[in-house]
């Protein structure tokens, strides 16, 4: 498994993020879904993604009462926008996570610059729990949206770490909600994915530990086409890291198969 800097954070990253967000309902028993992390992590994906939402921090948990819990960078996320409130989640996912660190938190599904700036207090609080060696490293989910939202959260000198929509079709992609009225239009209207990854290049190039999501639009590209948008995800020039949702081992086997035929293709390119 190829690891790399996660742009200026500092960390080194697998290539290969599992995403964790199906762990809840294919483990009712989170020391089921322990052991399977752990056996990720002896394959050599040290880059573990989740957020509260997703219900998976017990089973995270369970793993790192299994592992070497510096092994693992792991990556979560929370929709808190006040700055009393985001303080005690992060004191709350601490405990559920049973360890003193969080590697990397993100503000959860940014839409829009007017939601960035609705969650300047819970980017404070992020920022305080940094300074505090609570967190290690800051920064947003864009989600589905392209746009307006991406070039704020590119803008911002104290997010390092950006989570993006990323897929071969730009299936999912969405303008951002510039206006929350239902029946307003979005920015873009009909988002370009060229023009999406413009947006991810110029962060990627000003430092951003960038990682992309979604390449398999949701669950909803054909199963023959799978190995072909993986592929593009791991090809893909300006992105650290590849978040790929994994709950089962024939889903594992398939993706790092493909992260370490494409890492030897580079290496033969001398790339």
């Amino acid at each position: 498994m190829e690891t790399v800097a996660y742009g200026n954070t500092g960390l080194m990253v697998s290539r290969l993020c599992i995403g964790c967000g199906h762990f809840q309902k294919a483990y009712p028993n989170v020391e089921d879904g322990g052991r399977f992390l752990e056996r990720v992590l002896e394959r050599g994906v040290t880059f573990w993604d989740t957020a509260e939402s997703y219900g998976s921090h017990p089973h995270i948990a369970a793993a790192f009462r299994r592992v070497d819990r510096s092994r693992v960078i792991l990556q979560t996320k929370t929709t808190e926008k006040s700055r009393a409130g985001a303080a005690a989640r992060i004191d709350a996912i601490l405990r559920e996570l049973g360890t003193d660190t969080i590697d990397i938190i993100l503000l959860h599904a940014i839409d829009s610059p007017r939601d960035l700036r609705q969650r300047a207090g819970a980017l404070q609080a992020m920022l305080d729990a940094k300074a505090a060696g609570k967190v290690r490293h800051v920064g947003c989910s864009t989600h589905v949206y392209t746009g307006p939202a991406m070039d704020a959260v590119t803008a911002g000198a104290e997010m390092e770490v950006i989570l993006c929509l990323g897929n071969k079709g730009g299936v999912m992609l969405e303008g951002s909600i510039i206006d929350p009225d239902p029946a307003a239009p979005r920015d873009p209207e009909r988002p370009s994915l060229a023009a999406h990854i413009e947006q991810i290049r110029r962060a990627y190039e000003a430092g951003k530990g960038i990682s992309i999501m979604k390449i398999l639009s949701g669950g909803q590209t054909p199963e023959a086409d799978r190995e072909g948008w993986i592929r593009w995800g791991f090809e893909f020039p300006y992105a650290h890291a590849v978040n790929l949702g994994i709950t089962y081992e024939p889903e594992l086997e398939l993706d790092l198969r493909l992260e370490e035929e494409i890492c030897h293709a580079r290496r033969a390119a001398g790339v």
